[in-house]
């Protein structure tokens, strides 16, 4: 069977070594790749996809949202988070979104030992990880979900979305991370969250001024790589707990593999791919 991520860029992604790991360790007979797609070829790159047999793909940055409306059918999953990171070719070639990147973002957090229940949770950036982070957070039972954007009308309008639902907690738009009002959202949260691109290129600065983080808090940075971002630095002096987003993108993996396969993936060879002890 064959696989594949797009993204543009993609050259970050560690998902064919997480993957191709597992497929070994089960003895999976399959391949999973890797392709730069523009925005402009995601249309034709789907159809290609589909001729030539693929059983699925994940979708990275920035295809999650775009590639709704290019897909069959969704998923109820896609349909909460308005985005899908997972999708299922069926043997005619027929496409069905899913969205996987809540629930792995939940499971990640809760295996360091974060309680949702009760949380002030910022989150920064309105795009398609932020919106499936927010699904999760909400069903989670937070308290408080406050929604930070530069542009601030993609904050309103993920809100505004998630206020359509029966929830508890308070939901709240915010503008960017410079704005007073911001500043003091992140000083209350009990968890800063950055779904934001900042962090990609080994020179990006930190999402959040250090100065604004302090002990008692976590910080989680969804950029899935390796080295330590610097926003993860940040909060680490800080004295804040830091957590990345490998663990969030392994265990997001491992629910579209189930979708794609029926089957159970590896997931210790997964976390290992990545460097990581389990």
């Amino acid at each position: 069977m064959k696989f594949a991520v797009i993204g543009h860029p993609v050259g970050h992604s560690l998902s064919p070594a997480m993957h191709s790991a597992s497929f070994r360790a089960i003895g999976f007979d399959g391949t999973y790749g890797a392709f730069d797609v523009t925005p402009q070829d995601l249309p034709s790159v789907l159809r290609r996809f589909a001729a030539e047999g693929y059983r699925g793909i994940n979708c990275t940055i920035p295809h999650k949202e775009a590639v709704l409306p290019l897909l069959d059918r969704l998923d109820d999953s896609a349909v909460h988070c308005a985005a899908a990171n997972t999708v299922l070719f069926a043997a005619d070639g027929t496409t069905t979104g899913y969205n996987t990147d809540g629930a792995g973002f939940r499971l990640s957090l809760e295996e360091c030992g974060f309680r949702f229940a009760g949380a002030r949770i910022v989150l920064l950036g309105a795009g398609g990880a932020a919106r499936a982070v927010s699904v999760a957070c909400r069903d989670a039972g937070c308290a408080e979900l406050a929604v930070s954007n530069r542009t601030r009308s993609r904050a309103e309008s993920l809100v505004a979305e998630l206020r359509r639902t029966e929830c508890a907690a308070r939901m709240v738009d915010l503008g960017g991370v410079d704005d007073p009002e911001t500043c003091r959202a992140v000083e209350e949260a009990d968890l800063v969250v950055n779904a934001t691109p900042l962090g990609l290129k080994p020179d990006d600065p930190s999402a959040v001024p250090q100065e604004l983080l302090h002990a008692g808090q976590t910080v989680y940075d969804l950029i899935p790589v390796r080295r330590e971002t610097a926003t993860l630095a940040a909060a680490r002096a800080a004295g804040a707990r830091a957590v990345g987003g490998l663990g969030m993108l392994v265990h997001q993996g491992a629910a579209a593999f189930r979708i794609w396969t029926g089957l159970e993936p590896d997931i210790s060879a997964m976390f290992s791919a990545l460097g990581m002890g389990r």
